[in-house]
């Protein structure tokens, strides 16, 4: 009885070590897992041009460790006047501890228009001479605030120092239906992917280095782009080019269903310096913002996204956070459930494998 307790005992012990290291393994891949999510599940934004119009499209989606997927209600406008040579800007975002602007996406006055993916951290050449250093400046904001089109964006990134690496994929349109997605390129520099004023057509991007898919391990093909590309190629005129398209796009590359939630969706309009805005997939109330009314107010204003729709949408929006929240935390339960599982069946296997062994050692001594 005592051997039996103490092989089991033994076997427990291994367990434990075994349970440890599991866990602390499983605290990193969570973690990574998050960072991975973000990377690999969130955002699509496009573009489209078609005789004399032109939008832009943004769907912001992320997991729990996104800011909105940690505070949805956090979600804001950002409106900055125009200041001497600065352009006055709307900017979708966030408030990260009610503090910081998170300048996520935006529209100038003069139709320039820009959001962001996030795609695998890669390395760029080092130019620490060049004029503008990312290190304690505010790209995000300073782009759109300082040029007025896509040829200027392009001179002003080139004049970049990124220091060594670069996290995410830039995508730029203005109101002359010029439009570029930014991405670091094959040798260490950025490369330009360009759709040009006067020619119809579009662009889209999600999580891929557009000018390097064999890097992004298994990231292509994406599901999003081809969505997106299927809807948009619909697009044969400028009368089909329509804010009801461009929703029928996001609505199409939003998450519903899964652990990774839409926080918001967007579409600017550079020529008429319109905005619309749909709250967490409620797709039934998009509401229309005059970002030139917008921006004749005070020189900073930030504005709940939630202050734009009724009640009832962001109650609906809240349920909808709620169930992916729900989800996520299932998900994560299950995956512990199945790692005790597995560390409970490496246990008893250890226990009757060390029995068996002690068993056949002890019948041979008796022949």
């Amino acid at each position: 009885m005592k051997k039996s307790i103490t092989n089991l005992s033994k076997s427990l012990s291994v367990s434990i070590v075994i349970v440890t290291s599991l866990l602390c393994t499983g605290t990193q891949v969570t973690s990574i897992s998050n960072n991975l999510q973000e990377i690999e599940l969130s955002c699509t934004n496009f573009a489209a041009s078609f005789g004399n119009s032109v939008l832009f499209g943004n769907s912001e989606d992320g997991g729990l460790s996104h800011p909105l997927g940690i505070e949805p209600l956090s979600s804001r406008m950002f409106y900055y006047t125009a200041d001497g040579d600065y352009y006055g800007c709307a900017f979708v975002g966030w408030y990260w501890e009610e503090i910081y602007v998170g300048a996520q996406g935006g529209m100038n006055d003069q139709g320039l228009c820009y959001d962001l993916t996030g795609i695998p951290d890669t390395p760029l050449n080092s130019h620490p001479y060049q004029s503008y250093s990312v290190d304690g400046s505010w790209v995000l904001f300073d782009v759109l605030r300082q040029n007025a089109d896509v040829s200027e964006v392009i001179d002003f990134l080139k004049n970049v120092n990124w220091e060594g690496h670069v996290w995410f994929q830039w995508f730029f349109a203005d109101a002359s239906g010029d439009m570029v997605i930014v991405s670091p390129g094959i040798d260490g520099e950025l490369a330009f992917t360009r759709k040009e004023a006067g020619v119809d057509g579009f662009l889209t991007q999600t999580n891929f280095n557009r000018v390097n898919n064999a890097s992004n391990n298994g990231q292509w093909p994406c599901p999003r782009y081809e969505e997106s590309t299927e809807i948009l190629s619909e697009i044969t005129n400028e009368e089909e080019l329509t804010v009801a398209k461009f929703n029928e796009v996001l609505e199409a590359v939003s998450f519903q269903k899964s652990t990774t939630h839409t926080g918001y969706s967007n579409i600017f309009d550079p020529i008429n310096k319109m905005l619309y805005l749909t709250y967490m997939t409620q797709f039934d109330e998009t509401i229309a913002v005059n970002v030139t009314e917008e921006l004749s107010g005070t020189p900073y204003r930030a504005v709940p996204m939630t202050d734009y729709f009724t009640e009832e949408t962001v109650e609906k929006g809240m349920e909808y956070y709620d169930a992916f929240k729900t989800r996520t935390i299932i998900l994560f339960v299950l995956i512990i459930a199945a790692i005790v599982l597995i560390v409970a069946g490496i246990t008893i296997g250890i226990y009757f494998l060390v029995r068996m062994l002690k068993r056949r050692k002890i019948a041979k001594s008796e022949k």
